[in-house]
């Protein structure tokens, strides 16, 4: 990526002026989420992908719905 692409993606993300230490790491870490990227499946049905739930606890003395 060169230095106007850095440059750019930086304005993007709203860091209009970085450093060029910074601009390094922001190219760094910018190839390192590419590669992590292309790790994953690119062709899960969407049943397929993992979904995270939680439940809170009811607080005290909150009767079930069912009970209302």
């Amino acid at each position: 990526m060169s230095s106007a692409e850095l440059a750019q993606l930086a304005a993007a993300a709203g860091l209009p002026r970085l450093s060029d230490k910074h601009l390094d790491q922001l190219q760094q870490s910018a190839a390192s989420a590419r590669e992590l990227a292309d790790k994953l499946p690119k062709d899960l049905h969407w049943t397929e992908e993992l979904a995270l739930t939680f439940r809170l606890p009811r607080p005290a003395g909150d009767p079930p719905k069912s009970e209302q």
